[in-house]
């Protein structure tokens, strides 16, 4: 390039004029190489980086070149120049895009808007024009273990999104963000998955929705070319055992409240958090007060103990078979004990125990989906009006990877 002019103006901001050097440009309709000028095309003024923090625009003067193979003696057939730092179709250069959307790295667009003086309609535009709405297959040479989970879009509200993720070398890569989670959307998104990806998959965690699992069923554990083992999470498993255990302890407690005085009751006061947790964190104190609570409700301790040891039975490192064998008799005890605040949870392990017991094969678990699931409701948070799924994945892409590809 070559500068025609720089100045300030009135406000302070830096203009410049350029043109290119380069003599030739390739003929839009003969693809050849042309050299003859054609005088200049109309200006194009566009927003560039600052320089010394200064606002700055670059104004190009385009060349034009006649084609005189493609010209005849009643019509001139011209082509204007073009330049490698700008698209045509962007009303920005490209090294200004870069700079926006570093930006917008983990940063509300609204924000971003008033720092460079944009519109939310100019921002989301240049979103539009850099980031994908759907997974670039070419970036994965393997998909080992992908994670599907849903997260609401508007709290308390039942407008689910699907997010699709997969665990890479230390990162959670994005694989989709799907409108809802029902069973034909994500077949749908799995049966596109490039069969070469397809090959290398071996684990899918999930939690028990049939619309996630029949899925998985259709579309990969049908294609004999993929070796695919579905593993319901121990932590989705462990919420269901830790709420029924709670489900009586709320019971318990309304009971010792109408049978105990007011002074003897107050001393359970918080005993909630106690009971929640593990005997082995808690200080001697603490381990104190639950002894006391269940010296009034044994029903308490049992449940407690029951819920403690199925805990231990999935945190020790069992075999798929031995894992089997003492789940079965841990629900023998369950069984046994004639507490009926398992019961459905023992209907649960007995429906879904094979893919329960997948877990301790390569113990697998949905931990990374649950730490993306954080960065998602960080996102809702911080940028406000996110609804479309094909907006929460261009922002969750541009956080995950932003740095990556704009430093």
């Amino acid at each position: 390039m070559t500068i025609l002019d720089a100045y300030l103006d009135d406000q302070g901001a830096c203009q410049i004029t350029v043109e290119s050097t380069v003599d030739q440009v390739l003929g839009h309709r003969c693809g050849q190489v042309i050299t003859a000028s054609h005088g200049y095309g109309e200006p194009v003024t566009v927003r560039h980086l600052a320089v010394w923090g200064r606002p700055t625009s670059v104004t190009l003067h385009p060349r034009r070149f006649v084609c005189p193979d493609c010209s005849s003696p009643g019509q001139t057939v011209t082509t204007t120049q073009t330049v490698v730092w700008r698209q045509t179709e962007s009303p920005h250069p490209r090294a200004y895009e870069d700079h926006v959307l570093l930006q917008l790295v983990n940063s509300p667009l609204e924000d971003v808007g008033r720092q460079e003086g944009l519109t939310s309609d100019a921002g989301q535009g240049l979103l539009e024009h850099r980031i994908t709405t759907t997974v670039q297959w070419s970036e994965f040479e393997r998909l080992t273990v992908i994670g599907i989970d849903e997260i609401a879009c508007k709290t308390g509200h039942r407008d689910l999104v699907a997010i699709i993720t997969t665990r890479l070398e230390g990162r959670t890569p994005l694989l989709a963000v799907l409108p809802n989670r029902e069973k034909a959307t994500v077949k749908q998104f799995l049966d596109a998955i490039p069969q070469p990806l397809r090959r290398t998959m071996r684990t899918v965690c999930t939690d028990m929705w049939d619309g996630y699992v029949n899925a998985v069923r259709e579309s990969l554990q049908t294609d004999p070319e993929c070796q695919v083992e579905l593993v319901v999470d121990r932590f989705h498993v462990a919420e269901h055992y830790y709420a029924a255990a709670d489900t009586l302890r709320k019971q318990e407690m309304k009971r010792l409240k109408k049978e105990l005085p007011a002074e003897t009751y107050e001393q359970f006061h918080g005993v909630m958090w106690l009971f929640r947790h593990r005997s082995t964190d808690l200080p001697p104190d603490d381990q104190a007060r639950l002894e006391q609570l269940f010296s009034y409700a044994p029903a308490l301790q049992v449940a407690y103990t029951l819920r403690e040891t199925l805990t231990a039975i999935f945190d020790a490192p069992l075999s798929k078979e031995d894992a089997f064998r003492q789940i079965t008799a841990w629900s023998a005890k369950g069984q046994a004990s004639g507490l009926n605040c398992f019961n459905q949870f023992l209907t649960t392990l007995t429906n879904w125990r094979d893919e329960i017991l997948n877990s301790f094969h390569q113990r697998q678990t949905s931990g990374f989906v649950e730490g993306f699931n954080n960065k998602v409701k960080v996102l809702k948070r911080r940028c406000y009006g996110l609804f479309k799924a094909g907006h929460i994945f261009q922002r969750l892409y541009l956080d995950l990877e932003g740095y990556r590809l704009f430093t």
